[in-house]
């Protein structure tokens, strides 16, 4: 048997943040004793074995900082090129097993899978993330043709091994997707150890009420709805805070100016920062007196439990996967999800007290990490290999 890891679309374009982080941590911490090769599809719609230090490269990746980060950056890019050089393409028989941690929506890649001989699609295992655009379409660019944005889920649909990140994606694949009564496939969870070690005690807050929102700006993250239930509070507490992490993504230009002019000072307490370094976010995350995640709709929602992982409270919506086996520890849910209840939360997250009590529940809890997620990952491909 010999294990492949299809990277394909983190080599195209790397980031350490999103799908392209869980490629990055999948590599960075898989078990030393499970061999196994990265991959990329080539242009020609061919597997290509990418060099044995691919691997070592990406690990330097999420370690860099600075200005490291490109230089690795550039030599990620190298190693691709490498590849397409080299023509070193993969002819797959019975014996290769094919990881794909990835979504992806280049047609091209959708076709390579979907013109697979009969039966090769048995060699793939793939780790569903979600099925949003097929189950909420709404939260997705309206002018992006349906056979593009589904091409993804038309794979899974055929795929043989599947697992998955949560049980909303399980359930949403069986019962939305194929419309079966089935709950085959694992659950492998996500790390929770991303922003660094967890602390042995509370850390220390800011002294005033301080709440952190951490994600991409765009419409299903519900920022709309944390500046309308917090723009009067800003106004009239003196020393709150609220602080957005994360880059702009698609939203309305309105909406996008309110943050801007808000961020430069007509709104005192609130700031911005699009592009904060890792160090940065660990800081502000455990200076708040609590995180806000309250999105419409999550194949994950990593934030949440990186948030429980460095002892911060979280106010979330009820429908975040990453908390489904977690209970209230740690977390203030928002129920129903509207202005004034997410109002009423955040001010009972003022009351210090209760935020060390929501702290130590935090601290408690025993969350999955980066390391045992790969290790999952593998123990469920040697387990279905066998």
């Amino acid at each position: 048997m010999s294990l492949l890891v299809d990277l394909t679309e983190f080599l195209a374009s790397p980031h350490r943040t999103g799908i392209q982080r869980v490629c990055g941590e999948l590599c960075r911490w898989w078990p030393a004793n499970v061999p196994v090769s990265p991959v990329r599809l080539s242009n020609g719609s061919r597997l290509l074995r990418m060099p044995p230090e691919t691997l070592g490269i990406i690990r330097q990746y999420f370690e860099a900082s600075g200005e490291q980060v490109g230089l690795v950056e550039a030599s990620l890019k190298d190693i691709s090129d490498r590849a397409d050089s080299s023509g070193d393409a993969i002819d797959l028989t019975i014996g290769h097993r094919v990881v794909v941690p990835e979504v992806f929506y280049d047609p091209a890649r959708v076709a390579f899978f979907e013109n697979l001989p009969d039966g090769q699609i048995r060699q793939f295992y793939f780790v569903a993330f979600d099925l949003l655009p097929f189950t909420h379409p709404e939260l997705f660019h309206g002018d992006q043709p349906h056979e593009i944005i589904n091409g993804y889920t038309r794979v899974l649909r055929h795929a043989n091994n599947i697992a998955f990140i949560s049980e909303a994606t399980r359930r949403a694949y069986y019962r939305r997707l194929l419309r079966k009564a089935s709950s085959a496939g694992p659950v492998l969870r996500l790390g929770s150890d991303g922003l660094g070690p967890r602390p042995q005690s509370q850390p220390s807050r800011h002294p005033f009420p301080t709440f952190t929102v951490l994600g991409t700006i765009e419409p299903r993250k519900n920022h709309v709805l944390i500046l309308d239930a917090f723009e009067p509070l800003l106004r009239e507490a003196t020393g709150l805070r609220l602080i957005f992490l994360g880059k702009m993504g698609w939203v309305d230009s309105s909406f996008s100016d309110r943050i801007q002019a808000m961020a430069s000072g007509e709104c005192p307490g609130f700031e911005y920062h699009p592009s904060p370094s890792d160090a940065f976010i660990r800081q502000q995350v455990q200076q708040s007196w609590a995180t806000l995640y309250v999105s419409a709709a999550e194949g994950f929602g990593l934030p949440p439990v990186e948030s429980l992982w460095l002892g911060t409270p979280v106010i979330a919506s009820a429908v975040i996967p990453s908390l489904e086996a977690i209970g209230l520890m740690g977390v203030h849910l928002v129920e129903p999800l509207d202005a004034d209840n997410l109002r009423r939360a955040v001010l009972a997250m003022t009351d210090r007290s209760y935020v060390e009590t929501k702290s130590q529940e935090a601290l408690s809890l025993k969350l999955p990490t980066w390391q045992s997620f790969a290790s999952d990952v593998a123990d469920w491909l040697k387990q279905i290999s066998s």
